[in-house]
């Protein structure tokens, strides 16, 4: 076990912890809770669900949003949602987009990813946060804003019993 001394100078970078996330989302306006036999915390930024976790190593931290779609598993969401996140991660750092499908049900996460290795000052833990909320916001809108055309559009077999 590797001990750290912690500065009580907010500018110093110390060990990120769950209390120090906690008190950096706190500062935020909003509250934070641990899960520790899961590992993770969540807070709840605008309506949205922010889980906080870190890598195995302890090296990183996620700051990752899951949006439950609506959306069924069928081959024509997958591919425009796949085709939606491939845009998005080649376009943009952050964060990472990606599809899961749970109970047949398709979901999107956003996940930021930051390292935390060397520790974070007051500021610093504060704006990663702040680009991990933003960013992970921005991504479930515009991955929201792809899916809202799947709601819309027929599917091939409509278009085929319409002609």
């Amino acid at each position: 076990m590797t001990s750290h001394v912690v500065s009580d100078d907010p500018k110093v970078p110390s060990p990120v912890t769950f209390e120090r996330i906690g008190h950096a989302v706190e500062s935020m306006g909003t509250s934070f809770e641990v899960f520790e036999e899961e590992g993770f915390g969540l807070a709840n930024f605008s309506g949205f669900p922010f889980q906080f976790a870190f890598t195995t190593a302890g090296k990183f931290l996620s700051v990752r949003i899951l949006w439950k779609t609506d959306l069924p598993m069928s081959m024509q969401a997958m591919a425009t949602l796949f085709t939606a996140t491939d845009q998005w991660n080649r376009e943009r750092y952050f964060p990472t987009i990606y599809t899961l499908v749970n109970d047949g049900m398709i979901e999107v996460c956003a996940d930021y990813i930051c390292s935390v290795d060397a520790g974070m000052n007051e500021e610093q833990l504060v704006d990663n946060i702040s680009a991990g909320v933003a960013s992970g916001m921005d991504g479930i809108n515009f991955m929201q804003s792809i899916a809202c055309l799947l709601y819309t559009s027929p599917s091939p077999r409509d278009k085929r019993q319409s002609r």
